[in-house]
Order: structure tokens, then C-alpha cells, then sequence
């Protein structure tokens, strides 16, 4: 496939004789306000600039086309369309057809990564629509808000505007294996290599489910197989029959002709030298008091094995008596649960809203997929002294796992979606309590409302320019994709013939339940009515194994979660980290740990995911950082810790639990006994990316920290609501009625 020209550089040359002088005539393809124009000029060493022509110099043609993005078309039988599958069920492939895909998707990928970084589908341009080098893409317009970007973190449309995101992904990669992969094959396997194309779709990693991995004696979090070694087998297109090892596109981006992303308008960020990485890098040390980077760091270290660590061995309670217990799939389940997070806006976002229909007796809605996503990006890419680029916003798009992670967040939003269907006033934002101020992007006026047709620049749903709108995403399935427990064509979900919609949330509430439940299908409420009747086809839905013994669940008679109201931009939106800690302050003064999330005390955390507020003169800066963090812009966040309680649970007349030095047992979870304990027992810190402790001042602080119970467990219907808990804050900086008592 042939690039068209690129605006700005001269087309054709022609000599001719003005007055028995022989001049050279350069004719140049430029773009003025969104429209290709012809110009030319007498010198052949200067190019022209488009304000220094005559209106007679011009010569108007069409619009430029922008790049459609319809989805992958082919592959569509009717109602059925191919899935995007777990990336561990498709690779390794077991089946000739994914065998064939796994190959033609790692052929596509480096092709991709080696294409030219200003050509506008490159790996490069694609991955630098998420941050930096904060240019416009498929499009030739000044930015509305002023040096603005297309930035959509801690915003409405955080799992919207990354739908487009992942087709054009999904679609760039899909026409280089038509076009530029199959024709390298022999004429004769060209068919089957087509068909296999034409059923794949981009394939996602659910990091909240357990993988078995050999040499393992129990599943694991984990990161995809594909993306674990430096060299991968594929195919030989030349000869199928046989294979060969190539380096993995999936393990890190390495850049064309091994050139610094800085000549490319990467930049620095916090003084992490951004712009040196020729490399991506996952859990690459990092010494901010070294004066120059290091080779390993340039050309891009990945440490997959401290990924899987910071997934699976957070101890988040696990630690204490070593169940087999699922904390990240316990907050994805969360989202689901009736009841619990009341509309789209909360699902959506981290933004916090201060009004009285948006917070007011709803703690439970602290919870939010944008929340647990950030977490996987810092998991992913490193923290404490370790730095990757999957942890920073503006690189972020550059780690190949940045794709299947976000195909993953389209997942859960499109589950979502699926089990709130019938409740048109729960499943979307039309509704104007329900809609945000958006702090300004390329093309959103700072302060103007994020509706379902604000639109989703830059991406592009024809040749003409207009652009996506979150109203037109709302149904993927029109985009000619979906997921293994989104198949509402299958016979199972028809009754009398028809399709019965009750039956087929039932069983998506039940797969979601099977797969991220800490108590597997016990006590099953998932076919529940709003009435609290049950359905019938809920009832005669089969279930399988609970795993709910191994995780203390019979236990869980109420539920405490710990709520945080945080300031993203409190050190000009340099990412940090809130830790929480539940165990004696005093010894966990002695241990004096150097990664924080590694000691025994730890209960979770909260990572920003902010985007740096950019110093340099000659970069385009994150105006929206600037902006919030004049205008003490707030996010929320929460921390499940019933799990954690339950570990140091001390049973009536039973003898107290064995608990590592420094954690006392719990004595109820009666909100009274966890008052009590959580204000002896409750602390935090908070931690820059590379490392750094940051002080929570007494005043005005930029963190606010709360404990609420529920006497009841979290997914079961109840009036029962819950309460704040404000002895178990109020004595420590950062925590809510500390103010109270200084």
C-alpha cells in the first residue's frame, strides 16, 4: 500500500524560460483548514509557508479524506459476529485457524511497529493518539481548547473514546495482514490464510482471571503468554509448512532503524528520559539520581516476572493465610452487583462529583472501572523505583500491551452494557445530572458538557470527517465484533423460537459471577428481578464449583470498604500512590519497607494515572493537568477490605487466627469492633512512581480517606446501607474528621 504525499513535500519539478531565464518550478501539496491545495514557488531550496500565498496561488480541491474506521467487515454471518477472545485461549493456538491467526496477527504487529513514525498508520501514530507527542491525528485543525490533546482520563467518556481507539487498532492491523501479509504466502494457501483473517479479532487479556501456568501448582494472574519472550516462533510465509523465531513484537515497540523517541516529540517526564527510549519498558529499574540513562533503559528492558508478582503477590490479604483468594476479581464483580453502582457516570469514571444526586448515600459507587484500570497500568508497567511506560499516560500507548489491555476495559464496559440493557436510564449518560463538565481536549471546549454525541476526535467513522460519537459506539456489536460471553444469537437464549432477553442477561450475570465472584455461585442472586423475586431461567441455570470456602466467604456477613477522594494533580500531575495499610504503625515503622506493596501490612492501594504537567517551553503540556489543578479538580477511588478483615478474623471462642508480627485479630465485623480496630490499626502513605515518600500536609490536605460498613454483604440485596465510620480516619493526616481533631 502506497502513503499519499505528504503535505509539504514538492510533487514535481519543471524547468522553464521566463525571459531567457531557466527557473526551476517545485509544485508542493499543502493543507490549509482541512483542505488539499496545489502551490507552487520559484526556488527549489525553500519550501513555501501556506500564510505567505496570494489567494491566486492556490488551487482548492476536495476535502482531504480522513481514515474510516467501519471495523473489521469481514467475517459477519448474519447476526453472528467473530469474537475478540482471551488472548491465553487463542495463544498458544490449539485449533489450524488460530494457529494460522496467531501468525498473521505477530506479522501484522511488527510490520506495523517498523512502518515509517510519521506516517499517519504507523505503530508510532497510532500509539501517540493516547498522549504524547500531542499533535493532531487524521485531521488538520488547531486544537479548540489551546495546546490541548485528546487526553480522556478521569473523564465521562473514558470507556467511550477508547472504543473507536481499539478498532482502528484492531482495523490497521487487519488490512496489513490482507494486504501486506497473505500476498507473501504461495497463491495456493492464500484462501485458508483469508478465512482465518477474516474470523480474527483483536484478541483481549483479562487480567482479573487466574491462568494456569506450568511449574505452577495453583492458577496465577498473569500477563499474556504472547508477550512474556524476547523471540517468538511463527510462520514462514514463504514456506507455511515451516517456522522460524523472530523478535516478539508483543514483548516491546523497539523503534524504526532503532532511533530515539525524542526525535519524535517525546518528551522527558519527571526527569525519566522518555525521550532517549529507542525501547518500551516494563519494571526497568530506575535511579532518578543517575546523570545519564542507561543502555538497558534506551533500548527498552521488560521484566514480565515482576508484572506477574505485582498481579498475583499483592498481598491485599492474601498473604495472611494464603487462600486462594482473587482481590482484583472481587473489584471487577463489584461492578456488577445490583445495586451497587447506580448509573453509567459512576461505572464510568474516576471524576468525582460534588452534588447531591451523584454521591450523596452512595459510597458503594467509589468503585469504577476507570479505577481498577489504572491499577493494571501500574502493575504493568512498574513503580517504586521501577519505571515502564505503561505506567505514564503520555507513553503509555507505546507498550504492544497496551492493546489488549484496553480490548479488555471494552470488554468489561461492553458486559456491562449487556446486563443493564433493560434499564435505558442506568446503561447510558442522556440524562443531564448525569452528564460532566469536560475540562477541555483538542476538539471540546474547556467547560462545555460531555454529552453521548460530544464527539470522539480524532477518530473518523467515514472519509468525510465526522467523527465518532460515544451514542454511535454504544452498540459494539454494529461494529462486527463482541465477546465469548456476549453471543446473544445462540440457541440457548431463545424461548419459543424467540429471543428472550431475561434469559440472556441471567446467564451473562452468571458467567461474570463464575468468573469473578470470591464466592464462586453460592448463595447465586444474579437472576434476581428488582422486586427480589427470581426468574425462571435463572433458576434453572446450572452452577459450577464455589471457591467461595477457600475465600473465608461463609464469613462475610457485612462489608467494609474504604472510600479516597484524591487531588490527581497535587504535584503538577506526576502520578502517585496511595497505600493502605492495616497492622501496627509502630512496626510497620521498624520494617521500614522499601517496596510497599510487598509488606505484610498492605491492603491495597490507589494509583492517579495522572498526566505530568510538561515544563519544556518548545512541548505542547497537558493544558487540562494545568487547568484541574487550578481548579482542584477531584477523583475518587475504593479500596474492598472485607477480605482483609476476614483474614484476621478471631471467631467467638475460637483461639485467635496465626497472623504474621504486627497484625492483631479482629475480634467482629460488627461496625463497633471495626471502628475500633481500624482507628488503632488504619494507615497510609503515599508514593511518587520513581519512589519518593510525599508528606500529607495537616491542612488541606490532597487526600481524604474513609471507612463505610454495610451490615450486609456487599452483593446481596438489603435495606441495610452503609455508614460512615469516622473514628477509624480521624486521627491520621489525609483521613476524613482529621481536621476536626487538630
Amino acid at each position: 500500500m502506497t502513503d499519499a504525499p505528504v503535505p509539504g513535500s514538492p510533487l514535481a519539478a519543471v524547468l522553464i524560460n521566463d525571459s531567457g531565464t531557466t527557473k526551476i518550478v517545485l509544485f508542493y501539496l499543502l493543507r490549509h483548514n482541512n483542505i488539499n491545495v496545489f502551490a507552487t514557488t520559484m526556488t527549489a531550496t525553500t519550501s513555501p509557508a501556506a500564510d505567505s500565498w496570494d489567494v491566486s496561488s492556490r488551487v482548492c480541491l476536495s476535502p482531504a479524506p480522513t481514515y474510516a474506521i467501519t471495523g473489521i467487515k469481514a467475517g459477519v454471518a448474519g447476526t453472528t459476529v467473530p469474537l475478540r477472545l482471551e488472548v491465553d485461549t487463542w495463544y498458544p493456538g490449539q485449533t489450524e485457524t488460530h494457529i494460522m491467526q496467531n501468525s498473521l496477527f505477530l506479522h501484522a504487529v511488527k510490520i506495523l511497529q517498523k512502518k515509517d513514525p510519521v506516517a499517519k498508520l504507523s505503530f508510532f501514530q497510532i500509539a501517540g493518539i493516547h498522549g504524547m507527542p500531542y499533535k493532531p491525528w487524521d485531521e488538520d485543525t488547531d486544537p479548540v481548547t489551546p495546546d490541548e490533546g485528546y487526553c480522556t482520563h478521569d473523564s465521562l467518556l473514558f470507556p467511550c473514546w477508547h472504543r473507536p481507539y481499539m478498532l482502528l487498532y484492531e482495523q490497521a492491523l487487519f488490512e496489513i495482514m490482507t494486504k501486506e501479509v497473505i500476498p507473501q504466502l504461495p497463491e495456493s494457501d492464500r484462501k485458508k490464510w483469508t478465512d482465518a483473517a477474516n474470523t480474527w479479532r483483536l484478541p483481549y487479556w483479562d487480567w482479573a482471571q487466574k491462568k494456569t501456568r506450568e511449574g505452577k501448582d495453583k492458577p496465577i494472574y498473569d500477563v499474556p503468554l504472547i508477550t512474556k519472550d524476547p523471540r517468538i516462533e511463527v510462520v514462514n510465509l514463504k514456506t507455511p509448512a515451516t517456522t522460524f523465531y523472530m523478535d516478539n513484537p508483543m514483548y516491546k515497540f523497539t523503534m524504526p532503524k532503532n532511533k530515539a523517541m525524542g526525535l519524535y516529540g517525546i518528551s522527558d517526564i519527571d526527569g525519566v528520559p522518555f525521550s532517549k527510549s529507542v525501547g518500551t519498558s516494563r519494571w526497568a529499574p530506575y535511579d532518578p539520581d543517575a546523570k545519564t540513562a542507561s543502555t538497558k533503559w534506551v533500548n527498552g528492558l521488560v521484566n514480565n516476572s515482576k508484572v506477574a508478582d505485582a498481579l498475583d503477590n499483592h498481598p491485599w490479604y492474601g498473604n495472611l493465610k494464603k487462600p486462594d483468594q482473587v482481590p482484583i476479581a472481587e473489584m471487577v464483580y463489584r461492578l456488577y452487583v445490583p445495586d451497587y453502582i447506580g448509573n453509567f457516570t459512576k461505572f464510568a469514571t474516576t471524576k468525582y462529583k460534588t452534588s447531591d444526586d451523584y454521591d450523596k448515600d452512595e459510597p458503594a459507587a467509589f468503585l469504577s472501572l476507570e479505577y481498577i484500570h489504572n491499577n493494571i497500568h501500574n502493575w504493568t508497567g512498574g513503580f517504586d523505583k521501577y519505571i515502564g511506560h505503561m505506567t505514564e499516560v503520555p507513553v503509555a500507548g507505546f507498550d504492544p500491551i497496551f492493546y489488549m489491555h484496553h480490548a479488555n476495559v471494552d470488554r468489561q464496559f461492553a458486559l456491562w452494557q449487556a446486563v443493564y440493557q433493560k434499564e435505558d436510564d442506568i446503561n447510558w449518560f442522556q440524562k443531564k445530572k448525569e452528564q460532566l463538565k469536560d475540562d477541555g481536549t483538542w476538539s471540546i471546549k474547556a467547560g462545555d458538557i460531555d454529552t453521548p454525541s460530544t464527539p470522539l476526535a480524532p477518530f473518523h467513522m467515514d472519509t468525510k470527517g465526522t467523527y465518532f460519537t460515544s451514542d454511535d459506539i454504544r452498540d459494539w456489536m454494529k461494529w462486527h465484533y463482541s465477546y465469548p460471553e456476549l453471543q446473544p444469537w445462540l440457541d440457548k437464549y431463545k424461548k419459543d423460537g424467540k429471543f428472550d432477553v431475561d434469559l440472556y442477561i441471567a446467564d451473562v450475570r452468571k458467567q461474570i459471577k463464575d468468573l469473578y465472584s470470591p464466592g464462586g455461585d453460592e448463595d447465586d442472586t444474579s437472576g434476581e428481578t428488582t422486586d427480589g423475586t427470581t426468574t425462571a431461567s435463572a433458576k434453572a441455570l446450572a452452577s459450577k464449583p464455589s471457591r467461595g470456602l477457600d475465600y473465608g466467604w461463609e464469613k462475610w456477613t457485612q462489608d467494609v470498604i474504604v472510600n479516597i477522594i484524591y487531588d490527581r494533580f497535587a504535584f503538577d500531575g506526576v502520578p502517585y500512590t496511595l497505600y493502605l495499610f492495616i497492622g501496627d504503625p509502630h512496626q510497620f515503622a521498624l520494617d521500614d519497607p522499601n517496596h510497599l506493596n510487598e509488606h505484610v501490612q498492605n491492603v491495597g492501594f490507589v494509583f492517579t494515572f495522572s498526566n505530568p504537567i510538561l515544563p519544556q517551553l518548545n512541548t505542547r503540556g497537558c493544558q487540562s493537568c494545568q487547568r484541574k489543578k487550578a481548579e482542584g479538580t477531584k477523583s475518587r477511588a475504593q479500596v474492598p477490605i472485607t477480605g482483609a478483615l476476614v483474614a484476621r478474623l478471631q471467631e467467638d471462642g475460637q483461639p485467635a487466627p496465626s497472623l504474621p508480627a504486627g497484625i492483631p485479630p479482629l475480634l467482629g465485623l460488627g461496625s463497633g469492633h471495626v471502628q475500633t480496630y481500624l482507628k488503632d490499626n488504619l494507615h497510609w502513605r503515599v508514593r511518587s512512581h520513581t519512589g519518593q515518600d510525599l508528606h500529607i500536609p495537616h491542612e488541606n490536605p490532597f487526600v481524604e480517606v474513609s471507612v463505610y460498613h454495610r451490615n450486609a454483604r456487599f452483593d446481596v440485596r438489603s435495606p441495610d446501607r452503609y455508614q460512615r465510620l469516622p473514628g477509624a480516619t480521624n486521627t491520621r493526616p489525609g483521613g476524613y474528621g482529621y481536621s476536626l481533631q487538630v
